[in-house]
């Protein structure tokens, strides 16, 4: 389900645009994705998709899977367009007691979204991949200096950094295309 912007009850504080639409239409798609494929989709309690940072059970005979969507994210904030060249990792959160996505989520798989596909990794995979690219004695202020160091954006406990999408192939679940994705009738369906 889609929200609007007048609709807060989800929406981070620091979320001035529309990163929760985005979120919410990037987990459309996924799930319209994931379903053509044969997948059940169990949407995430409003608890677990907060603290424990994943948005859907995926289950297909005897796999199952926590899941957690990335939407395509602009570079800073002031940005007009998202793009899929960079992606945002999150190794501590928003909120003070939030350790992040990456470190302390319970997601067995994470998935990026690009302008034509989703690439799905291993969370542990990506954590050994952060680990090996990222410098994380390098505290930076600015999220123009964030590429493979530790950005700290001012008066927020949160640490993300900047990694290039293809550094995902090698580590790469599956990716899944989204010009399968059957685009949405008038009516919605």
């Amino acid at each position: 389900m889609l929200y609007s912007m007048n609709n807060d009850s989800r929406r981070n504080k620091y979320d001035t645009k529309d990163s929760l639409e985005l979120g919410d239409k990037a987990e459309l798609v996924f799930r319209r994705l994931a379903e053509k494929r044969g997948w059940e989709l169990t949407d995430a309690s409003f608890d677990c998709n907060v603290n424990e940072h994943w948005d859907f059970l995926m289950q297909r005979g005897s796999d199952n899977f926590k899941i957690d969507v990335k939407a395509m994210k602009r570079l800073n904030r002031g940005d007009l367009d998202v793009q899929d060249r960079w992606i945002w990792i999150e190794l501590h959160g928003v909120r003070s007691q939030d350790q992040g996505w990456l470190y302390h989520g319970k997601a067995n798989l994470i998935s990026f979204e690009k302008m034509t596909s989703f690439v799905i990794v291993k969370r542990t995979d990506l954590i050994e991949l952060v680990e090996r690219l990222v410098d994380n004695k390098t505290l930076v202020h600015s999220s123009r200096e964030a590429k493979y160091r530790v950005y700290n954006r001012p008066g927020r406990p949160d640490r993300i950094t900047l990694i290039e999408t293809d550094t995902l192939n090698p580590i790469k679940w599956d990716e899944w295309d989204k010009r399968l994705y059957p685009k949405e009738s008038k009516n919605g369906t």
